[in-house]
């Protein structure tokens, strides 16, 4: 039941992106808290436009715009795929990956290469 909400809440995402315009409200309406209060990007910032450039296959721009934001897109469309050949049957479920410490540090350390590819590249 968990994997098919969480395909859902990806699904109106990917779909959000694909449809909603960037630079129209409502996505135009809100500026990100965390830059205007401290100048630096937060790490979510480019995140709406790598969801837009990779529901329109430019896996390039996307990167470019939030390298975390490409791989979450990339991972939604997979899961969507992933949970519909689940009710379709498929049986097959690969073994979980084990967290562990070298594992948890791994994340953080992606996350804060993600970061500071974010503040380096400055702009929006």
């Amino acid at each position: 039941m968990h994997a098919l909400g969480l395909a859902a809440a990806g699904l109106a995402v990917l779909l959000s992106a694909a449809v909603l315009p960037l630079d129209a409200p409502p996505l135009s309406l809100f500026p990100c808290p965390f830059r205007a209060a401290t100048l630096l990007p937060c790490l979510s910032c480019g995140c709406t436009h790598a969801f837009a450039a990779a529901v329109r296959l430019h896996p390039i721009d996307a990167l470019r715009s939030n390298p975390l934001g490409a791989f979450a897109a990339a991972a939604f469309a997979v899961h969507i795929v992933w949970t519909a050949l689940r009710l379709c049957g498929l049986r097959w479920v690969p073994a979980p990956l084990p967290v562990t410490p070298r594992v948890r540090i791994g994340a953080a350390a992606l996350l804060g290469l993600n970061w500071a590819f974010l503040v380096l590249r400055g702009g929006p």
